[in-house]
């Protein structure tokens, strides 16, 4: 076994085990069969309209942001490490009504076919960034993935605003920003019963900085890079004063300017 793959193994068990705890938090069936959206505005207003275009989720979980993209219109496909949250996300689909395909995989392993098809749009984020153990081959996968002329939209975490921790209105740093290694977890802490998991789990910090260099060096164009003040409250304790905002979020698209091939 790779390198790699003795993370994601690992990672895929982790996910596996949280599956059905996870899914009390997110958003029901019968909220996208009545054509919800778990998207963020800014990300819907820079993506456009995706009607008949083919769309790719990227490490998905249960799927909802993939709904979502069905709602408004794109041939969605979702991709996820975990067979089970997969399973979660095919059984929220079909309740909702919606022809959203989903398939378990290991992003560095996906199925020949889909090389074949290529996507008019790739959407990942939401914390992907951090269970990724190969950033580079990430993004050479992305970019064999994309059409020419095809966009890759990032809605993710600030990797900054996971080595912050606010306590007693103060803010103190509790992780290295540019430690580039994996960290093993027991444990879930965003979500009630995830911390009762016993699974151990890798994570990676990787600054903003490399996801944008390998993406390039991928060959893809970046078109735009927005970075927001943290909206994820159950990272402090305490509510940030207005003078003293963090990057928090950010919003990445790259294109793929190459011919095909």
């Amino acid at each position: 076994m790779t390198e790699t793959g003795k993370y994601t193994s690992q990672n895929r068990l982790a996910w596996d085990e949280i599956a059905e705890v996870r899914q009390k938090k997110m958003a029901p069936a019968e909220f996208f069969a009545k054509g919800g959206s778990t998207l963020s505005d800014e990300v819907l207003a820079i993506t456009g309209d995706v009607h008949g275009l083919s769309l790719c989720h990227l490490q998905c979980a249960t799927g909802e942001d993939t709904l979502s993209w069905a709602n408004r219109g794109a041939s969605a496909t979702g991709i996820d490490l975990s067979p089970k949250q997969i399973e979660l996300a095919k059984q929220k689909a079909a309740a909702a009504d919606l022809p959203v395909r989903f398939i378990a995989s290991d992003i560095y392993t996906l199925p020949a076919h889909l090389f074949e098809e290529r996507f008019d749009i790739l959407f990942t984020g939401g914390g992907a960034i951090v269970w990724l153990p190969d950033l580079q081959e990430w993004a050479r996968v992305i970019a064999q993935l994309l059409k020419p002329g095809g966009r890759l939209i990032i809605d993710e975490e600030h990797p900054l605003a996971g080595c912050m921790e606010v306590q007693g209105g103060v803010v103190r740093i509790v992780d290295d920003y540019f430690g580039r290694k994996p960290e093993m977890f027991i444990g879930w802490t965003h979500f009630s019963g995830g911390e009762n998991a016993r699974e151990e789990k890798y994570e990676f910090t990787w600054p903003l900085g490399d996801v944008v260099t390998a993406l390039a060096q991928a060959g893809l164009r970046i078109e735009r890079l927005e970075e927001r003040p943290s909206q994820q409250g159950w990272r402090f304790e305490d509510k940030l004063p207005e003078v003293a905002r963090i990057p928090g979020e950010y919003v990445l698209v790259a294109k793929n300017d190459r011919e095909q091939g």
